[in-house]
């Protein structure tokens, strides 16, 4: 494994510490977010954002981060997001439980 697939993986270890599982947290601010759109709309979304489309939204928001400046985090952030929604895409409703290797 290089350097760069080690320090996201001891991110993720890292976050999992203080967050707890990943997929729990992001379903729930899919949750979140879906009623902030409802309301900010006035419409009702079909379903809930899942979790992987919320990861996929954060790394999306670290790439725009990392447009305007360099800062090592955002590419890890984003390598991390991008594991966690290709996991929770392929295998929805399963914790994520990579990280803990």
């Amino acid at each position: 494994m290089d350097s760069s697939a080690d320090a996201v993986h001891q991110t993720m270890r890292e976050r999992g510490t203080v967050y707890g599982e990943p997929h729990h947290s992001h379903k729930n601010i899919g949750l979140e977010w879906t009623g902030i759109l409802q309301q900010f709309y006035g419409i009702e979304l079909p379903s809930p954002i899942p979790a992987h489309v919320v990861e996929l939204m954060m790394a999306s928001f670290k790439i725009h981060r990392a447009v305007r400046v360099f800062h090592k985090d955002n590419y890890i952030d984003c390598r991390a997001y991008l594991e966690f929604a290709e996991h929770g895409h392929e295998h929805p409703n399963e914790p994520f439980v990579r990280h803990k290797l």
